[in-house]
């Protein structure tokens, strides 16, 4: 379990001490603050609420959600509950109070917690963002994924997952009807993985204009999809219609969010 709270921490800010972390689990040099703002801070937010939310921003009723979690198992509040390294942390801390653990019944709650966490507040999300990291063009950020997958993989290998839907993906609104609610709501909603199916990079936007031959104009993902639908509404929809969903981009086990199917 240390092995995701080190994983967790290579996805904040770097810092000095991340070249030895990275060498210590078997990573390439982690690179330096530029890559990582082009990579992920700008584009691959670390947080469950840019996933989860309906807005598909940080902050919100996902964020309360993981705060809630917190509070019932009495770990203090932190700033960023939904950041990565904050839900890879506590996950790792509830395996470690499950192994010491005497008494029989407090061993199983907290078995029950590592399952909500996992289900609800992790598996949600992040076999999709992992993948994200595929052609990501930094070799150490995609080794990071790929490991972190692997672990995470292992980790629910060992669960008895739910049989139901994460709550936040059953009760997540669709998207907006651009004929009754306006463009504007329909391209927010287009920006909210949650309600998309799809994550929307600035990347893939890049290449949305490339492929398509539209001009790509700095600025905001939703002033660029503004432009595109007014250069070309038709080719944008064909375009996006064809974009990887989110239910095709986990990676193993982090991919199993729908309930198994009975046999038979």
């Amino acid at each position: 379990m240390e092995l995701l709270r080190a994983l967790g921490s290579l996805i904040e800010p770097p810092s000095h001490e991340h070249s030895r972390v990275a060498a210590a689990i078997g990573l390439p040099l982690p690179p330096g603050p530029s890559v990582h703002g082009t990579v992920v801070a700008f584009q691959r937010y670390p947080y469950a609420s840019v996933y989860l939310g309906p807005e598909g921003m940080m902050g919100g009723e996902a964020r309360d959600r993981v705060a809630g979690f917190r509070r019932a198992l009495g770990v203090d509040a932190e700033t960023d509950e939904d950041h990565l390294a904050s839900l890879l942390a506590l996950l790792a801390a509830l395996d470690g109070w499950q192994r010491e653990e005497l008494a029989e019944a407090r061993r199983v709650l907290l078995a029950q917690a590592r399952v909500t966490l996992v289900w609800e507040h992790v598996a949600s999300w992040l076999g999709p963002y992992l993948a994200s990291f595929d052609g990501c063009g930094d070799a150490f950020y995609e080794a990071w994924a790929d490991l972190l997958g692997e672990a995470m993989d292992e980790v629910t290998g060992e669960m008895e997952l739910p049989r139901y839907l994460p709550a936040v993906l059953r009760e997540a609104p669709g998207l907006a009807d651009p004929r009754h609610e306006g463009g504007g709501a329909f391209l927010a909603g287009l920006l909210a993985p949650v309600r998309a199916g799809a994550i929307i990079l600035r990347d893939d936007l890049v290449r949305l204009g490339d492929e398509v031959g539209l001009a790509c104009r700095a600025g905001e993902r939703r002033y660029v999809l503004r432009s595109f639908f007014a250069q070309d509404p038709a080719g944008t929809l064909r375009w996006l219609a064809g974009h990887p969903p989110v239910a095709g981009r986990g990676r193993g086990g982090l991919n199993n969010t729908q309930p198994p199917r009975d046999q038979g």
